[in-house]
């Protein structure tokens, strides 16, 4: 199942764009494997930024999204709800790579339960932190509520 949410953001901060859309799928291992890889043995990404919670891991739940405008990006925090939990769990994303506007970035949650289809995110919070520490944008899924 495929679930698009049309995110429009005021942004917090000045010049700073928004976020353009905000999706979770579930995406399997095979789905990031390019003819290159059988050959030198490196995952390509294209023009994607991927970024995983357990590297180890490609198969698991994505929150995909692009950006507008430039950003200084120190990194992404993704707070998540899975089943049955109360709290919701942290993960925090770094990239290796400068992020750009209109780069589609995905951000996985691999491993353990997020390897299996039928147990996605009941609900997560995107938020964009800047170099300083700051919160330049955030997002939500329907589920998340109002904060």
């Amino acid at each position: 199942m495929r679930t698009t949410l049309s995110v429009l953001l005021a942004s917090a901060t000045l010049g700073f764009g928004s976020i353009d859309f905000l999706e979770q799928r579930f995406y399997e291992e095979e789905s990031f494997t390019r003819i290159s890889e059988y050959f030198t043995g490196v995952e390509v990404s294209g023009n994607r930024i991927i970024i995983r919670s357990d590297p180890e891991h490609r198969t698991g739940h994505y929150i995909t999204f692009q950006l507008s405008g430039n950003h200084s990006i120190d990194h992404f925090k993704l707070e998540v709800y899975e089943f049955g939990e109360k709290e919701p769990k942290d993960y925090l994303f770094n990239s290796d790579t400068p992020v750009t506007a209109n780069q589609p970035i995905f951000l996985g949650l691999t491993g353990g339960i997020w390897g299996e289809k039928l147990k996605p995110p009941v609900a997560y919070k995107l938020s964009i932190i800047g170099t300083a520490g700051n919160t330049i944008e955030s997002a939500t899924s329907f589920l998340w509520g109002d904060d």
